[in-house]
């Protein structure tokens, strides 16, 4: 029987060997031929990098002390990282994500304290996860093995997360916590992370139901508001939604959910939002109801039947009412603020994703035929709307500033997808219209502005690059410097 196997072995040959240029068998904890010689064997250390500034936060600390992770010293830790007042950080939180990610109730902002002393442990690590949210991310120092403060606040939130799962602590300011990491992982195309975390931040949100007894009550209430409830059920489905559309094509997680929250037969908001479309909340149930279309679209075109008639007229009547969706929408939500809504996005994407699988249709009888050709023509069309919506931020000089406070991520995607779409023809036909190196550009154009707010946006470019000639590239270049 062969023991070699067993025995441990250096990567490389201990340093008198190498020095004397000897063949060296490499044995821990001494090499054969220093043994036989009676010599010192010696192998070269690893010498490990000073540590990076991760490393003084007491939880990178592999010898930290127990009792630095009991809920009282996570909180000062928290506190000692967010400075200001409650009050001033959760006032960032409306400006820049309320309007369009709505997952805080009135009543929840109402009832905030004064300072961080009195706040919980739960809602320090809420708020340290809207100051990340807002974070906007620097432009690289060019020493990639140090990490960012941008890199460094989004792993001390994780961090913090673990450590009060350890702890057995749940609660819906956690929860929402959680989103807000999950959302932040989006935005800046963080996979496969946010695909994992969206899974976890849906059985958290479960187990307030399963485990009520790991609430701790983060603010004087003896219970969760019905709003707020609503609020993350209805965010953690359309981030799952807007995940599973990356991530190939496998249903949503949340599909499996046995509770209905889409029903119409329920109310879930308070009286008074239904009757003003422009508030948050509202464009927010748009949003969802959005999400809910795009998700059926999806698992429609990559989950069908083995009838090739019901899919074909199910993938039709999808189409239809997120036409009617679309048609809503464009009453309630102002032309030029479209690109700021989180719905039209999501209406969009799904729609394009349909029109581009009919026009993908092998066609073998009448019927794809004309799946075909109307998902051809539809095509163009949507095209040419996404193209129109972003142009005026695009344009040089800029006809419109955009305000990337208001700009959702759910947006990027969509613009992401119609240049493949567009890049795809390029490639196919070398000899392109102008047309079409004209949407190129603006597509391209409007991913590299909104890059320096939502880091997805580079990631997006890196993959059209890759799938595009240096032929395009340059074509792309010259109708900007004829523009």
């Amino acid at each position: 029987m062969d023991t070699r196997r067993s025995v441990n072995l250096a990567r490389k040959a201990c340093m008198r060997c190498r020095s004397q240029k000897r063949r060296c068998d490499r044995s821990i904890p001494e090499c054969g031929l220093c043994r036989r010689r009676h010599q010192t064997c010696q192998y070269e250390t690893r010498v490990l990098p000073p540590p990076s500034p991760l490393s003084s936060s007491p939880l990178f600390n592999a010898a930290l002390p127990l009792e630095t992770v009991r809920p009282g010293h996570i909180k000062a830790d928290i506190v000692d990282r967010l400075g200001s007042t409650p009050g001033v950080t959760f006032s960032t939180y409306d400006q820049s994500i309320h309007p369009w990610f709505p997952i805080l109730s009135k009543a929840f902002r109402n009832r905030l304290p004064q300072s961080w002393d009195e706040v919980s442990l739960d809602c320090a690590l809420l708020a340290f996860c809207i100051g990340l949210l807002c974070t906007t991310p620097h432009s690289s120092s060019g020493d990639e093995s140090a990490p960012s403060e941008f890199q460094s606040r989004y792993l001390q939130a994780k961090s913090w997360i673990s450590a009060v799962e350890g702890l057995g602590i749940n609660s819906a300011e956690i929860v929402q916590a959680r989103t807000l990491v999950t959302l932040f992982e989006v935005a800046h195309g963080f996979y496969p992370a946010a695909y994992i975390s969206i899974a976890a931040t849906a059985r958290a949100a479960d187990a307030l139901r399963a485990y009520p007894c790991t609430q701790p009550s983060a603010l004087p209430t003896d219970h969760v508001e019905p709003e707020e409830t609503v609020l993350i059920k209805y965010a953690i489905r359309i981030l799952d939604r807007y995940i599973t559309i990356h991530s190939g094509p496998y249903p949503s997680l949340t599909r499996s959910l046995a509770e209905n929250i889409d029903s119409p037969k329920r109310t879930f908001w308070p009286s008074g939002h239904e009757e003003d479309a422009g508030s948050a909340i509202w464009r927010f149930s748009r949003t969802f109801e959005a999400s809910t279309l795009l998700d059926n679209i999806h698992n429609a075109l990559h989950n069908p039947t083995a009838e090739r008639a019901f899919n074909i007229e199910e993938v039709q009547l999808l189409v239809e009412t997120s036409n009617s969706l679309r048609t809503i929408l464009a009453e309630e939500v102002v032309h030029a603020d479209e690109i700021y809504s989180g719905a039209v996005a999501l209406c969009d994407t799904g729609l394009l994703l349909a029109y581009e699988n009919g026009s993908k249709l092998q066609i073998s009888d009448e019927v794809t035929a004309n799946c075909h050709s109307l998902g051809t023509l539809f095509l163009d069309s949507v095209l040419t709307s996404i193209t129109d919506a972003i142009s005026p931020f695009v344009s040089s000089p800029a006809v419109q500033a955009i305000d990337l406070d208001r700009l959702p991520p759910f947006a990027l995607f969509l613009v992401y997808k119609a240049a493949v779409v567009v890049t795809e023809r390029v490639w196919l036909a070398p000899d392109s219209s102008k047309e079409a190196l004209r949407k190129l550009q603006v597509l391209r154009g409007f991913l590299s502005l909104v890059g320096a707010r939502w880091l997805c946006c580079k990631h997006y470019i890196h993959l059209l690059n890759e799938d595009t000639t240096p032929r395009t590239l340059k074509a792309i270049e010259r109708q900007s410097y004829l523009d």
